[in-house]
């Protein structure tokens, strides 16, 4: 988790620290490895991990979860590490073409959906609409493999009702269903999924707050008890600047203006420079 941290977890204005260590962690990095790429070989590996995943897959315990994920043995049904996250994997790679499946997985998708309720709610979660841990990501396969009118109009309800989640993260928040609204505009054309994705992006620029130690805008995060401000590509503002980019040609002309230049300025003034070179530092 990278870089901007609140020094009070409870004050209001984002202070970010930034210790005196080298740009470069030797113990965080791995050499680059110097293999050509291999096209056959690479299919070869998918195709072998494809059939091991399919051979381990049972309808009544979907698939192991690892035990660094959690010691939980009941099976996990979410995106970020759970069945759904594996079933939208092995759909994409068989629409990539990178491989062909033997089984027909679209069938167990909406059973997803009550097991992973309950599972946040033994965790004191009592809203559901996060992309990588609740319904939203299983809607979406669902939307994916099966489109209804249905599965739209819940996550339209989904998108709607995040959009003033404290989290203002990925994982959690609301910049987690402004990416799924984009992915459904660029699916569909519905314009609804371009007021849900502006609607969305607005509420985050009116909650952005300004650091005066790095004067630039970042957002805090209210997540697991505590207030706290990230720069990182899963809870923190390059997440959220990242889907923001991606979905620029859905924003104002000037909205978007506005947008650049918060973006380009919180990446340049939070960087950690060695000369020509810069790096984000983890925290």
């Amino acid at each position: 988790m990278a870089l901007l941290r609140r020094s009070h977890y409870r004050e209001r204005r984002p202070t970010i620290l930034i210790d005196d260590a080298m740009l470069f962690s030797p113990d965080r990095h791995e050499p680059l490895s110097p293999i050509a790429w291999d096209e056959a070989l690479a299919r070869e590996k998918i195709a072998r991990i494809v059939a091991e995943t399919e051979a381990r897959f049972s309808p009544e315990r979907l698939w192991p979860t690892h035990p660094h994920d959690s010691a939980d043995p009941a099976p996990s049904c979410m995106l970020y590490w759970g069945a759904c996250g594996v079933l939208w994997a092995l759909r994409y790679l068989e629409a990539r073409g990178a491989c062909r499946l033997e089984g027909d997985y679209a069938p167990h998708v909406p059973s997803l959906l009550a097991p992973n309720r309950k599972a946040l709610a033994d965790w004191g979660v009592s809203d559901f609409g996060s992309y990588l841990m609740g319904d939203t990501g299983i809607q979406l396969l669902r939307y994916w493999n099966e489109p209804s009118e249905a599965t739209a109009d819940e996550l339209a309800r989904l998108v709607e009702a995040t959009i003033e989640h404290p989290a203002r993260e990925l994982m959690w928040g609301s910049p987690g269903t402004l990416l799924a609204a984009l992915f459904l505009q660029q699916r569909t054309g519905d314009p609804r999924w371009t007021g849900l994705y502006r609607a969305t992006a607005r509420k985050l620029w009116s909650q952005l707050e300004w650091s005066p130690a790095f004067a630039c805008h970042c957002w805090t995060q209210e997540l697991y008890g505590r207030t706290s401000t990230y720069l990182d590509a899963v809870h923190g503002f390059v997440a959220t600047a990242a889907v923001l980019i991606r979905g620029r040609h859905l924003l104002d002309e000037a909205e978007w203006a506005a947008w650049q230049q918060c973006i380009a300025n919180t990446v340049r003034q939070t960087a950690e420079r060695d000369g020509p070179q810069a790096n984000w530092r983890a925290h």
